[in-house]
């Protein structure tokens, strides 16, 4: 299977943002591009076809017609990790060998696939499993998703540790919502994680105002090949 798998240092990073810019730009170089979200959480549903708000962007993105079964195996309609999501919604738990199933069916449907996680590398998804559980069961190279406010060297460097914990290749990582005006500090987080990780800053992305995933991206095209993914 052919494809990497999108984390993040929390919630709210921006890693359905990267996800559908990094599936635009990939499927506008004429490579058939699978995506998915293997778990997602929300207060409510998004629409009739997609549960999933961040699923419907993934999917628009990359112009897939799979089914949102495939694409979003496990949605509970509470915000909060799965595991506790699960609880207190009273449905059974995630499995995690039927949304590997569904990952590979789509890897093998596909010629490249983009799979985002929940949350960050640590969201609990069972009792015994988390994200890092089900990333390493892929074998898919990892991208971490990141930003620059403050606290996020402490986020990054421990979101790295558990990635090497569990085995996990990080093929590199993409700063998000950098102020248009950065401080001196914001100036010097990439060189900075870099230094601190051994793991290559492929990206980095200001705040935008209104966030589309071409406008993503084309930004993403200018600060590196996204075929570089493809050999990761």
């Amino acid at each position: 299977m052919h494809g990497i798998f999108i984390t993040g240092t929390g919630t709210g990073v921006g890693k359905t943002t990267v996800a559908a810019g990094l599936a635009w730009a990939l499927r506008k170089r004429g490579l058939d591009v699978g995506v998915m979200k293997p778990f997602a959480t929300a207060n409510s549903v998004f629409s009739r076809k997609y549960r999933s708000r961040d699923v419907a962007i993934l999917a628009k993105a990359s112009k897939v017609n799979d089914p949102e079964t495939e694409l979003n195996p496990f949605f509970y309609k509470i915000a909060g990790a799965p595991l506790i999501a699960s609880e207190l919604k009273h449905e059974p738990p995630i499995s995690m060998e039927k949304a590997l199933q569904a990952l590979q069916k789509l890897g093998r449907t596909h010629g490249f696939l983009i799979a985002e996680g929940i949350g960050g590398i640590m969201v609990p998804l069972t009792e015994c499993e988390s994200v890092a559980s089900f990333a390493k069961l892929t074998q898919l190279p990892l991208v971490i998703v990141s930003t620059t406010k403050i606290g996020t060297l402490n986020h990054t460097l421990l979101t790295v540790l558990a990635c090497k914990e569990f085995g996990l290749p990080v093929g590199g990582i993409i700063l998000n919502k950098m102020p248009r005006r950065p401080n001196m500090v914001e100036q010097e987080t990439a060189e900075l994680i870099k230094r601190l990780t051994h793991v290559n800053v492929l990206a980095v992305l200001p705040v935008l105002n209104n966030v589309h995933y071409s406008t993503v991206g084309r930004m993403l095209e200018r600060q590196m090949d996204p075929g570089l993914l493809l050999s990761m």
